[in-house]
């Protein structure tokens, strides 16, 4: 297991974001960040990417998403490390859309599930669409500290 103290986070810059788009690929995992969004990425100690994650903008919210980290990373605090690092960025308006058995991981961070009936329109549609796709997912909102 690795110590976390070896682990750095870094925000992207929009030319770096192809960097975390290869990360999602190589890993097997269907994201891929856009070059105007915010995306943190947490490195190894020999500076290679182990988790990203990016914030998605929509007209009246945001939508934090492409959560993942490297299956050899799991399970050793890196994502929770990475959603912290990031969450002075995260602000007003936004939601995630975990998987129903990571509720404790977000809510250690500071989002809180919320109900559909307490979510704006396009936050409902845009979920709908997900759990449509057979996603096992809830609602969830930052609550800022």
């Amino acid at each position: 297991m690795n110590s976390e103290a070896s682990y750095t986070f870094q925000w992207l810059l929009p030319l770096e974001i192809p960097l975390a788009n290869k990360f999602y690929r190589v890993n097997g995992f269907r994201r891929k960040a856009k070059r105007n969004e915010l995306c943190g990425v947490m490195r190894d100690a020999k500076k290679r990417i182990i988790a990203s994650a990016y914030v998605r903008e929509y007209q009246t919210f945001k939508l934090l998403a492409g959560v993942a980290v490297s299956p050899t990373f799991q399970r050793q605090g890196v994502a929770r490390s990475l959603l912290l690092n990031m969450s002075n960025q995260f602000g007003k308006n936004l939601y995630t859309f975990p998987y129903e058995r990571l509720q404790k991981l977000y809510q250690a961070v500071g989002f809180i599930e919320v109900l559909q009936m307490q979510v704006p329109a396009p936050v409902l549609q845009l979920c709908k669409k997900y759990r449509n796709q057979g996603k096992d997912i809830i609602i969830m909102k930052y609550q800022m500290t």
